[in-house]
């Protein structure tokens, strides 16, 4: 129509969401202006090492990487490597995704709590880091006792779209119903394609086992937000 302007997605999306998707990009950039020794420091610490999670005093003589001193720092790398990208490219999809997911799931949320800010916000905040660990755990397991190192929101995202894609036949449907088992099936064959693409269209691997465990994560999550509805 005439006259009609139409926003961006990312101004269009609520402030919490916005400012959470500006602040991954953020991150990623005061990273990527770090100086080199910063810049190891950083992944070493925030990244998730196989190496490091798994190490014994043993392995760590021989293999040069030291395991975590305590569990709190085993800890801090399931939350901390969702701010950390392999690049520009890598941070900008996942901020897009975020938006597109976290968008309505938030919208849905303030429906559901009218006037109960900052709670829609936190559960969907809830959502996403519940996703981002169960993420973080999963590739963990399945890179027993070494693998690659992993960074990215990506885990958190595939939580988020977990929750989209449960909430498509309304609130009452559950985890085993045909609509989301054929969906899920489709996200894990994306997945698996992506396993040998991923390389040349990203120029990176791409963590499969976080997706999937994130995925698993966001949807045990939202079922319990389903319940809390009455749904």
């Amino acid at each position: 129509m005439p006259g009609t302007q139409s926003k961006p997605p990312i101004i269009n999306a609520p402030l919490p969401v916005t400012v959470f998707a500006v602040l991954l990009v953020a991150a990623h950039a005061v990273v990527s202006f770090l100086p080199g020794g910063l810049q190891n420091f950083v992944f070493y610490n925030g990244a998730l090492i196989p190496e490091r999670f798994w190490a014994s005093p043993d392995f760590a003589a021989t293999s040069g990487l030291a395991p975590y001193a305590n569990a709190l720092a085993a800890a801090v790398p399931m939350v901390a490597s969702a701010f950390l990208h392999g690049g520009w490219m890598h941070v900008i999809m996942n901020a897009a995704f975020l938006v597109a997911f976290a968008k309505p799931l938030l919208e849905l949320m303030r429906r559901v709590w009218p006037g109960r800010e900052p709670g829609a916000t936190l559960v969907l905040l809830g959502l996403f880091l519940t996703a981002q660990i169960a993420a973080s755990l999963t590739f963990l397991a399945l890179n027993y006792p070494a693998g690659p190192m992993a960074v990215g929101a990506s885990g958190g995202v595939s939580g988020l779209l977990a929750a989209i894609l449960m909430l498509r036949g309304g609130p009452q449907k559950w985890l085993l119903t045909r609509e989301f088992l054929l969906a899920s099936a489709a996200y894990m064959v994306i997945n698996v394609l992506m396993v040998f693409v991923g390389p040349a269209l990203l120029g990176a691997s791409i963590a499969w086992q976080a997706h999937i465990g994130g995925y698993a994560g966001g949807a045990l999550f939202m079922r319990l937000v389903l319940w809390r509805m009455g749904g």
